[in-house]
């Protein structure tokens, strides 16, 4: 297994949040939590929505779907444990 530093997707900070998919693979980062939102949605086929919409979207659909936004430090945790791929 690589350690998390070779492992992570984000090298510009340590303070982001990852885009997991249901399934547990972390598909994208950004040190922003709407726009990790953004990417959830197009990973999910959403491409038109406003960044409200995309809000609203990860709050019912998204999650309902799987979806998860995690901050960087319980992603760490998370892969450490094997939980994320």
């Amino acid at each position: 297994m690589k350690t998390w530093e070779e492992f992570k997707r984000m090298h510009v900070s340590d303070n982001f949040y990852g885009c997991v998919a249901p399934d547990g693979l972390w598909f994208d980062s950004s040190e922003s939590f709407a726009i990790a939102v953004h990417w959830c949605a197009y990973y999910a086929g959403e491409f038109d929505l406003s960044k409200a919409q995309e809000m609203q979207w990860m709050e019912t659909e998204g999650k309902a779907l799987g979806f998860s936004i995690i901050h960087s430090t319980m992603l760490k945790q998370m892969y450490e444990k094997g939980l994320i791929k």
